[in-house]
């Protein structure tokens, strides 16, 4: 069963193996991708394993470097090398961040809004 275009950030860490047959240059694209309910039954089957395999975030966009069979899983051979990178986020890692926010006025004339989150963001409203 395919995965859909929809499903590619819920699935976008989970192992990425072709459901379809992919031709060398094709760009990998949900269509070409096994949902990743089914990989389980198909490693304990011993159809393939998942240790080189990359994710699906990574391959998403991506072009494949040979001919690839269905049922494969997509490596890094696949994609000659070529993978996006995938920055992870440890749950340690993630903080909630208070958002600073910060109003004032100047000379009765001007209403300044500064919003620091992630960028400082700041504006400027003549009044």
């Amino acid at each position: 069963m395919l995965i859909t275009n929809e499903m590619v950030k819920e699935y976008a860490d989970k192992p990425a193996v072709f459901a379809v047959k992919v031709a060398a240059g094709t760009e990998i694209a949900a269509e070409h991708l096994e949902h990743p309910m089914f990989l389980g039954d198909m490693v304990s089957s011993n159809l393939f394993t998942l240790d080189e395999a990359l994710t699906i975030g990574q391959v998403i966009g991506v072009k494949a470097a040979k001919d690839c069979d269905a049922l494969t899983p997509v490596t890094e051979e696949a994609v000659g090398g070529t993978v996006k990178l995938a920055v992870k986020v440890t749950p340690s890692e993630e903080k909630e961040q208070e958002v600073q926010t910060e109003i004032s006025a100047q000379d009765g004339d001007t209403i300044i809004i500064s919003i620091k989150e992630g960028k400082d963001i700041y504006l400027e409203f003549p009044v």
